[in-house]
């Protein structure tokens, strides 16, 4: 266990058992590329990576490429798809560090061709086609074309095609049904143009729950594989289990008057005589500023609420009248004692979403792999 009183809990059983839902979900014949961009969802990406590509993963994906070489650093030498279009100073690192990268545009591919004639190698590509997200990629209705000139580039070997869903967590599934058609559209011109392409993907998480026509022959499951589903309208069509617990200790208590002002800015006031518990985690671990009067910890098994602005290394929580000592465990998220706090309970407080929540937990907090609760 890491020294400092505030660390992250990561079930890597958990987070195999989310894999393999997706698993038993897409069958054997469709291949699983999971997602451990912004450090595998603030869990670990190193640890996940390789828990993922023990398991049921194929291949990996990752934001950028600077993600994918601290995978390569750990000796992870997967097939490893980066999602952003590359800068030009970035176009060295694919070629040294063997990534794959997405090309989003002609100049880029172009770029991509004159490196890799430089190094007298053909590169791999998956290329992006924009058909509803209004972000990254080719215009659908035009993206055969420039996949016929990214083709006709002898040193890129186009080996997947993509897209991603805007809407795929809603309910109402008519955007990513008319998102699908589009796509197909693109698939249809390409098999006519006699073009092969090994990976085509569209299902993230949502696609994954809800939506089994866009599984084509790879996947990509990202927040699923954490124990959330992305959103409250989809599917719960693959059983899942909360990777992440948030964990502290008591660092310090002490029993305070009534109408006592509690941390900056005296946002809290005390209703009578109670004691107050110091727990050493703050906004600059990821509990955000938001929270202030909102959030509640689990302690001895009991929920308590935060009481007073969050400081950027300590929060204050109201136990009562309740015994609570130095040392004693805490859980921001995670469960204790038969009761749960969950990423959505904290993410519904605040108007966000689970990717948010986990993302947000900053690098000084230590992660502790465990599995079924006990130390890897």
């Amino acid at each position: 266990m890491p020294t400092r009183p505030g660390w992250v809990e990561v079930n890597l059983d958990a987070f195999s058992y989310n894999l393999r839902g997706v698993r038993k979900r897409v069958g054997f014949g469709v291949k699983i590329m999971a997602v451990v961009k912004a450090n595998a969802y603030g869990h670990g990406s190193v640890e996940i990576a390789r828990e993922a590509l023990a398991g049921e993963a194929d291949c990996l994906a990752v934001a950028f490429p600077e993600e994918a070489i601290a995978l390569r650093d750990a000796g992870l030498s997967a097939e490893t798809l980066v999602f952003t279009s590359p800068m030009w100073e970035q176009m060295p690192l694919y070629f040294d560090y063997k990534l794959i990268p997405a090309v989003a545009s002609i100049d880029v591919a172009a770029r991509l061709e004159e490196e890799a004639q430089k190094r007298n190698l053909r590169c791999p590509v998956h290329v992006k086609v924009d058909t509803g997200m209004g972000r990254l990629g080719f215009e659908w209705n035009s993206a055969a074309d420039s996949i016929v000139t990214i083709a006709r580039m002898p040193h890129l070997e186009i080996t997947g095609v993509f897209s991603h869903f805007a809407a795929a967590d809603e309910a109402d599934k008519s955007f990513s049904e008319n998102q699908l058609q589009r796509f197909g559209h693109v698939l249809d011109a390409l098999g006519k143009l006699r073009i092969e392409v090994q990976d085509v993907h569209m299902a993230g998480s949502a696609g994954i729950l809800d939506l089994p026509e866009s599984y084509f022959t790879m996947v990509r499951p990202g927040i699923m594989l954490y124990g959330y589903y992305p959103s409250q309208e989809t599917t719960e069509s693959v059983p899942l289990r909360p990777v992440m617990s948030i964990k502290s200790r008591v660092v310090f208590a002490k029993r305070v008057a009534e109408a006592t002002s509690i941390s900056y800015g005296r946002r809290y006031y005390t209703t009578r005589e109670v004691l107050i518990a110091t727990i050493p985690v703050g906004y600059a671990d990821g509990l955000s500023r938001r929270l202030t009067n909102r959030a509640s910890v689990l302690i001895g098994g009991r929920r308590y609420p935060v009481v007073g602005t969050i400081a950027m290394d300590h929060v204050m929580v109201d136990v009562g009248d309740d015994h609570v000592a130095v040392g004693d465990e805490v859980v921001f998220i995670g469960t204790q004692g038969g009761n749960q706090i969950t990423a959505w309970d904290v993410a519904r407080l605040i108007d966000t979403i689970p990717y948010e929540i986990t993302c947000s937990v900053s690098p000084r907090v230590p992660r502790v792999f465990v599995r079924d609760s006990r130390p890897d």
